[in-house]
């Protein structure tokens, strides 16, 4: 792939680029970003759930550019900046792909770039994105993501054992745990009758070890979406990037994330739309990803449907989406668990949101915030996915308005962090199919849903 020739430049970087303390990078990050809220006038409405202006998304995206021109990322394995001029930026986001297939055969889906407010559906993921489940159970949850015509493609859940034992990162559990993952995910989507679906793998990758096994021979193939990431802020080390030279060297589909975190050194929500901008253009150069997703964290509730991350979650994409080609995804990370309504109006908070603002796949949904064991079903990622077809073509400004009222039926709990009931008591684990209760509750939602204003079409 074009954009996975930097290989031996990144590395170069890593190497040899400016030392410097982590203290001080943190430091520098934390300056520079207060400094850019001020240059470029940027300035949250709290009056507005989402971004609504074009020409602050623009400003924004520069805002980030500057800082990753500025800041670099930072290694800290060599305590260095692994710095990159604006022209070397240019060129990594010009050569990124606009779209890609992952799967295979009949069950190949693709996702392509979309703009802001466009009418082409986003391709929808599913999963409890690093949620842990008893390994009884982690083939029959997958098969309730699987198993739903809406979604396009799965991610996993993480393993609370493996072969009845308790897993230890950077040992050979781990390896175990990836292979684990492999064996049980492809059982899935047999069953669900959909073996050729493109998995986003390997979510039991602690470190660099299960990705390098999973990713090997029988296990997870190129056409798999295969995760890396930074961490927050701006920052790598010779774990992620002995899993991106793996992935390049094995010509492998790259998505990397991004998870900046609200009253960290990004500061508000508008440094934490910086950071996330800079965060997906250095991903871009230093990670070589094809898909770039972003999940803004709370530091109190752990989500990013707060009132304050949906409306970045919002400006980060349009920055994006209005600069750029590149394909950008947002995942649902609610503090709500099944069989909640609230859960659900988070889901559709976010869904609207990242979909108005041009992401081009809705990830998710990591239901009560990906802690709680074996908290997540099918079903609240068959409404995220609704939620994201019916949002397709809407306006920022109506979808603003909506997503007012949907924030209103789940804000007052944030604070209580209702985390629902298991998958074992929200479906019928034999047949895998939702219990009457929960589909009742997500029948009465869909209705009010339409009431607000978003025509549901399914």
């Amino acid at each position: 792939m074009k954009s996975h020739t930097r290989l031996l430049t990144v590395l170069d970087r890593m190497d040899n680029g400016p030392i410097m303390e982590e203290a001080d990078f943190d430091k520098l990050i934390s300056k520079t970003v207060r400094q850019l809220i001020k240059k470029y006038g940027l300035k949250r409405n709290p009056e507005d759930a989402i971004l609504t202006e074009d020409d602050m998304a623009d400003r924004f995206f520069q805002a980030g550019l500057e800082l990753a021109e500025t800041a670099g990322v930072y290694c800290t394995d060599t305590h260095s900046r692994m710095i990159f001029s604006r022209d070397e930026i240019l060129q990594a986001l010009r050569w990124a792909p606009d779209s890609v297939t992952y799967g295979s055969g009949l069950d190949q889906c693709t996702i392509v770039s979309r703009k802001v407010e466009d009418p082409r559906k986003p391709i929808i993921c599913g999963g409890g994105f690093g949620t842990p489940i008893p390994e009884e159970w982690f083939s029959t949850v997958m098969e309730s993501y699987a198993k739903e015509p809406i979604v396009d493609t799965i991610v996993g859940c993480n393993f609370y054992t493996t072969h009845g034992r308790t897993p230890k990162t950077r040992s050979p559990w781990e390896v175990l745990l990836a292979w684990r993952e492999v064996e049980l995910t492809k059982a899935a989507t047999q069953r669900a009758g959909r073996p050729g679906m493109g998995i986003g793998v390997v979510e039991n990758a602690v470190s660099e070890i299960g990705e390098l096994s999973g990713t090997s021979f029988g296990g997870f193939p190129q056409q798999d979406w295969h995760h890396t990431c930074f961490v927050s802020e701006l920052k790598t080390n010779y774990g992620l990037l002995i899993k991106v030279a793996h992935l390049v060297r094995t010509g492998c589909i790259i998505h990397s994330f991004y998870n900046s975190i609200l009253g960290g050194y990004a500061g508000g929500p508008e440094g934490v739309v910086i950071c996330s901008v800079a965060g997906i253009i250095m991903e871009c150069v230093v990670n070589m990803a094809t898909t770039f997703s972003i999940c803004p964290t709370h530091p109190f509730y752990n989500c990013d449907t707060a009132p304050e991350l949906v409306w970045a979650a919002s400006a980060v994409q349009q920055a994006m989406k209005r600069n750029t080609h590149l394909l950008t995804t947002v995942m649902t990370s609610p503090v709500s668990g099944p069989m909640t309504e609230s859960l659900l109006y988070e889901c559709a908070a976010m869904a609207t949101a990242a979909t108005v603002s041009g992401a081009s796949r809705i990830d998710g949904v990591r239901s009560a915030v990906g802690v709680q064991i074996l908290h997540v079903t099918g079903l609240e990622v068959r409404f995220n996915g609704e939620i994201a077809h019916a949002a397709a073509g809407v306006s920022r400004k109506d979808a603003n308005e909506m997503i007012k009222e949907f924030e209103s039926h789940y804000v007052p709990y944030l604070d209580k962090k209702p985390i629902g009931k298991s998958f074992l008591e929200a479906y019928d684990p034999i047949k895998v199919e939702p219990v009457q209760e929960w589909l009742e509750m997500y029948e009465k939602v869909k209705e009010n849903v339409a009431r607000i204003g978003l025509k549901m079409n399914h």
